[in-house]
């Protein structure tokens, strides 16, 4: 039986010793105690870097976490405020409309409403405003519809037919995605990860080469834009080929580690139905309160949304989404530590790493990940309402100082993003850091390691995209045949046959894209990994440590020292 204590000291490599322990009391899963005293500096192409090493079993960050579950209950307390007299004053106007429309009262009002109504504000209404009466309309408009046809067919409910055979193309499409995108996708992509790469970019260029051409049949300045795509498209495709075997090297490991750890598949899908139910709840949320503060009703609202208010809502969505996604990631990143330091306590379904990693995330570790995910929102929030700013600006000078703002903002966000935030998380999922000093290590880290540049290749994400897209494309035909087979209608044939497709497409492309970020965040962590103890992998993964070597030895022969 395998010892739960690795001792790499005796490992001679640019890392020095470390031991872990999954079983000490005060470690956690991917979690690392380094042997050497606290501060020891390890040798870098750049100079020196202090080595991770595991924190105390605390709580960090407690004031974000303390924030983010604050504004949650805050969130409840608005939607219990503002829902229900929004429902009301809904199922009210319904309640009339569909009265009129059966008495055959104000029938050239209700074809006004049922088509959309005059926009009285016309572009100068915000997204909020807009949102909230296209939700006003649909639910008026669905139920004048509703009682016409059930009128219409005497009471008919062949609906509910639709209904069943929906929610089989929809079951029998997950089933097909989940059995490929666990079994023969991550076989594919640990066994042929350079010809993925090369059929992603090449890919790429052949789309931009349709555009360019379809563009020529727009407009004279439509064609300048798409040759300009296509001859970008192909310039990096000719700059990052050489370093196709270093992006398929992190690939096949980041794959092999998830493969070993099939249980993170579990929180990766059981955060995919968080993350809509949070997403509907929000909706209603948003809506309901726009609706009640700017005294909406199907024809228009009579206030102007208040900007503050939209940005905290919109806000409050971003917050939680990334907390949700970030939950996942970090719960990768340690179980991938564990993987990389001990893999016999990483490698199997159901392991203790996987399961202890995610139980850090929601306990010690969730302040740093609100912490993290906050800064990430705000971002993403401010560029949504200068976003829609520019919407509701037109082509005026308004519209060029927002324009402006909004591509400053693009900027900022890019730093941001490249400022290593997810590589932060993996400082965080490894040893436990509060969020600000795994960000100051990590970046430490590449800088004295001389990989600023190696980090920001992002080939793998095309290569996972690719593969959601074809499992997509697959579920969607087994969906046409058996829609075909069974004679399912949803409306006239040809809207049959694009609605049975559809619905497996996005069920199957949706499904495998949530288990391939679980290998998106495992390239991270193999990078870190990487950075931080190339020695032990070679002691534990010998195979893969040699095809990585080599592999960015030839794409970065400069940068690459170990």
């Amino acid at each position: 039986m395998a010892s739960p204590y690795y001792n790499a000291s005796a490992a001679n490599g640019p890392t020095g010793g470390h031991t872990y322990d999954h079983r000490h009391p005060t470690h956690g899963v991917g979690a690392l105690e380094s042997e050497l005293p606290p501060h020891q500096e390890g040798d870098g192409a750049g100079g020196t870097w202090t080595k991770g090493e595991v924190q105390p079993r605390r709580c960090n960050d407690v004031l974000f976490a303390g924030l983010f579950v604050g504004h949650l209950v805050a969130m409840a307390v608005v939607a219990g405020v503002y829902a229900p007299m929004a429902m009301q004053s809904v199922v009210e106007q319904a309640g009339n409309a569909a009265g009129d429309a059966m008495s055959g009262e104000d029938d050239g009002g209700q074809r006004d409403l049922l088509a959309g109504g005059e926009e009285d504000v016309g572009s100068r209404s915000g997204l909020a405003s807009r949102m909230t009466r296209a939700a006003v309309r649909l639910v008026v408009s669905s139920t004048v519809r509703g009682r016409r046809h059930l009128q219409e067919d005497g009471g008919d409910v062949s609906g509910v037919n639709d209904f069943n055979d929906l929610l089989l193309l929809m079951s029998i499409s997950a089933a097909v995605a989940l059995v490929i995108s666990t079994t023969l996708a991550l076989s594919v992509m640990i066994s042929h990860a350079q010809a993925l790469i090369k059929t992603a970019l090449c890919f790429n260029i052949a789309a931009s080469a349709v555009f360019a051409i379809a563009s020529l049949f727009v407009s004279p300045f439509a064609a300048i834009w798409g040759i300009m795509l296509l001859g970008f498209t192909a310039y990096y495709a000719y700059v990052v080929w050489g370093r196709i075997p270093f992006a398929a090297a992190n690939l096949t490991t980041a794959t092999t580690a998830v493969r070993k750890n099939l249980g993170l598949a579990y929180f990766a899908y059981g955060n995919l139905f968080v993350v809509v139910g949070w997403s509907a709840w929000w909706m209603v949320t948003f809506v309901s309160t726009i609706y009640v503060t700017s005294e909406c009703n199907a024809e228009g609202c009579a206030k102007e949304e208040n900007g503050l208010l939209v940005f905290l809502l919109l806000l409050s969505y971003y917050w939680t989404y990334q907390v949700l996604k970030n939950i996942v990631h970090v719960t990768v990143s340690g179980t991938v530590g564990t993987w990389w330091f001990v893999p016999s306590e990483a490698s199997s379904c159901c392991s203790h790493a996987v399961r202890d990693s995610y139980v850090r995330c929601v306990t010690t570790s969730f302040g740093s990940i609100c912490f993290g995910s906050l800064l990430v929102a705000i971002i993403q929030a401010v560029k949504q309402m200068v976003r829609n700013l520019r919407g509701r600006l037109g082509s005026t000078r308004g519209y060029r100082q927002a324009n402006s703002i909004f591509h400053s903002l693009s900027c900022v966000f890019n730093v941001q993003k490249k400022a290593k935030t997810a590589e932060a998380f993996v400082f965080v999922g490894l040893y436990g850091y509060d969020f600000l000093t795994a960000g100051k290590n990590v970046i430490n880290l590449f800088k004295t390691r001389g990989w600023t540049t190696i980090i920001t290749d992002n080939l793998a994400q095309g290569v996972l995209g690719m593969v959601s897209a074809a499992v997509g494309l697959l579920t969607g035909l087994i969906s046409l045949v058996i829609a075909s087979s069974r004679g399912m209608v949803f409306g006239d044939e040809l809207g049959a046959s694009a609605a049975s497709f559809f619905v497996g497409f996005v069920t199957g492309m949706v499904l495998t894209n949530t288990l391939l970020t679980l290998v998106s965040s495992a390239v991270n962590t193999v990078v870190v990994c990487y950075a931080e103890a190339p020695a032990e992998f070679q002691t534990n993964h010998p195979a893969l440590s040699d095809e990585m070597r080599g592999a960015w030895r030839q794409a970065w022969p400069v940068d690459f020292k170990y």
